[in-house]
């Protein structure tokens, strides 16, 4: 057997996918409500053991251009999981609190993401998103023609791979390009960490409907993680 069919089948016994359902419902509950960030941390911070940050920017309702934007589905609880599951560090938005994590600059969470990688030497960087259902692709890599992987080239190639052997094989790059203040160019270019963001379509981000799916991206996280730990 497979390390992969290892995986999912452990995922399968232990019904994680109920387990994204409860963190989705506790942790990025829907609501319109702001929140003042001096007042309220909008933020969850999740220590790990890893030098690797997955991150979450949207896993709530967010602002952009003065109006509220609905929240990538089960981003900030892919990230909830993959740090309890690997040990990557993690980092995903919990509240309204007025901006557009992804794209603001200067930028609270982006402050935040600078004092994780300063402070547990930070060796890379995934941006977890979400992308429509119809959508023709699985998964998309935006690294904005590679600029973000800036001497790590390869690790695209690692992160191709491990999702087409977990059955995510429709793989675009660059959909969403990446923009001069995004989170991913901010790592690349203000930190020095190569980063790249992943969009991912929400046939694979609905637990409930689709268990096998939702085994089969973490999986494919999980294992990534692993390899770019190294």
């Amino acid at each position: 057997m497979s390390n992969q069919e290892t995986l999912l089948q452990e995922f399968s016994r232990s019904r994680i996918h109920e387990e994204a359902v409860s963190v989705e419902r506790v942790y990025f509950y829907k609501t319109d409500k702001r929140v003042n960030p001096k007042q309220e941390d909008p933020f969850l911070m999740l220590p790990g053991k890893l030098p690797l940050l997955v991150s979450a920017p949207h896993a709530v309702r967010h602002y952009r251009q003065k109006r509220i934007i609905m929240s990538d589905q089960f981003t900030g609880s892919v990230v909830f999981l993959l740090n309890q599951l690997s040990g990557t560090q993690g980092i995903a938005v919990t509240k309204l609190y007025g901006g557009d994590p992804n794209v603001d600059y200067p930028c609270i969470y982006k402050e935040r993401i600078t004092e994780i990688c300063h402070k547990e030497k930070v060796k890379f960087v995934l941006d977890i998103h979400g992308a429509a259902r119809e959508r023709e692709f699985d998964v998309d890599f935006g690294t904005h023609g590679g600029k973000t992987l800036l001497a790590e080239t390869k690790k695209l190639e690692i992160l191709d791979q491990i999702f087409q052997r977990f059955g995510l094989r429709r793989i675009s790059h660059d959909f969403s390009v990446t923009g001069p203040r995004t989170i991913t160019n901010y790592a690349a270019q203000e930190l020095g960490i190569p980063a790249v963001q992943i969009e991912i379509n929400k046939q694979y981000r609905v637990p409930a409907q689709n268990p096998q799916g939702f085994h089969r991206l973490l999986g494919a996280l999980c294992e990534s993680i692993k390899e770019l730990s190294r």
